[in-house]
């Protein structure tokens, strides 16, 4: 994921530049819908020596997507350049035909367009997150090299910087690079999960109804707070090594402290205080000197940065551990989480933590703002 870090910064500055331009002259056209098509091909990252015998070659894969054009319906559509939500299939062989076979992912996506909408070229930071079919799993007797994965059904996170060249008034040129994860989310072992990099060229076609994309008229998004305190409280359900032991508890307690940067984002910091009832049991495992368990519970700071998309918000946390007895996981972690607004105040959230590419637990809860 670190190589979207710099795509984050240049997404969030090209905000500065659409406003600045907004309002200078007239809004284009756009078509309502968008089909196409693309193929992948790449690499799996051997994030693990355990994925080493079962990486054979490189990944082949293909694409077929359909979008809705946004165009100021809503004032947030304006703020992020008018992005595009559809639904993606996407089919990859992994690289591994003969331990995890074939990977069949479906899911939702959200489509940034980086530079003006009345430009011939731009560039497009496309994030997405659903399931995926993994064809073969582990199996002590007949396939136990597949540290990958334990079951069928698994999360897969989706990221691409596009390339898109108009080449007539409805037909358009696609070509870029992206990064797919897929694993379960440590609910059952082994999960090394897989990383996949990719180059794609593609095609896709416009159609539908053509709207004018709309300025938003009032750009103060009331909603968003100049300063808040909330509260988050998750847990969810995990496995550990070794393969075939039994589930644990994962709970995850948040104190965010959040300040508003735009109209539709915020800066954050958060105090992550993790209570992992596997955690006892993991260093014992590693034959490493035993600590009470109230000892076990972690404790860490992270900072980060929020998109609020309508009653969506997207928050990406990167945070350090201030205590952490076990070295399995390391001191540096990171936290995405999803969310929606029930009320002015209440949030769901599911959240995704992961150390070093490596799933953590995925929990799923609650939020409350405690400020005004």
């Amino acid at each position: 994921m670190k190589i979207f870090i710099p795509i984050l910064f240049i997404f969030i500055l090209s905000f500065h530049n659409l406003r600045a331009s907004e309002g200078k002259e007239e809004k284009p056209v756009s078509h309502e819908w968008q089909l196409g098509g693309m193929i992948h091909r790449g690499k799996t990252v051997k994030h693990s020596s355990l994925l080493a015998p079962i990486i054979e070659h490189p990944t082949i894969g293909g694409e077929i997507f359909l979008s809705k054009q946004t165009y100021g319906k809503y004032r947030w559509n304006a703020f992020f350049n008018y992005p595009e939500y559809g639904i993606s299939y996407k089919y990859s062989d992994l690289g591994s035909y003969n331990y995890t076979g074939n990977a069949h992912c479906l899911f939702p996506y959200l489509n940034f367009h980086l530079f003006s909408n009345k430009s011939r070229v731009n560039l497009n930071f496309r994030v997405g997150a659903g399931f995926a079919y993994v064809e073969k799993i582990f199996d002590a007797e007949s396939n136990p090299l597949n540290y990958a994965f334990s079951t069928h059904l698994n999360v897969v996170l989706d990221g691409q910087l596009q390339g898109v060249c108009k080449i007539s008034n409805t037909w358009s040129f696609i070509a870029g690079a992206g990064i797919m994860h897929i694993s379960n989310g440590a609910y059952k072992m082994p999960n090394l999960g897989l990383n996949n990099l990719s180059l794609f060229t593609g095609i896709s076609k416009s159609f539908g109804k053509e709207n004018r994309l709309i300025a938003s008229g009032n750009k103060i998004n009331e909603k968003n707070k100049n300063w808040a305190c909330s509260v988050f409280l998750l847990g969810g359900i995990k496995e550990i090594n070794p393969i075939g032991g039994k589930k644990y508890f994962a709970g995850d307690f948040n104190v965010e402290v959040t300040k508003k940067h735009l109209q539709y984002t915020r800066f954050g910091l958060s105090l992550d205080v993790t209570y992992d009832t596997s955690e006892y049991d993991c260093i014992v495992f590693q034959s490493l000197p035993a600590v009470d368990r109230l000892k076990t519970t972690r404790i860490g700071i992270s900072g980060g940065y929020g998109w609020l998309i309508g009653d969506f918000s997207l928050d990406l946390y990167f945070g350090a551990y201030l205590h952490e007895p076990n070295p399995l996981y390391g001191k540096i972690y990171q936290r995405t989480s999803l969310r929606y607004s029930l009320s002015d105040r209440l949030k769901l959230s599911v959240a995704f933590r992961n150390h070093k590419g490596k799933a953590d637990f995925i929990g799923l809860g609650l939020g409350y703002r405690l400020t005004k």
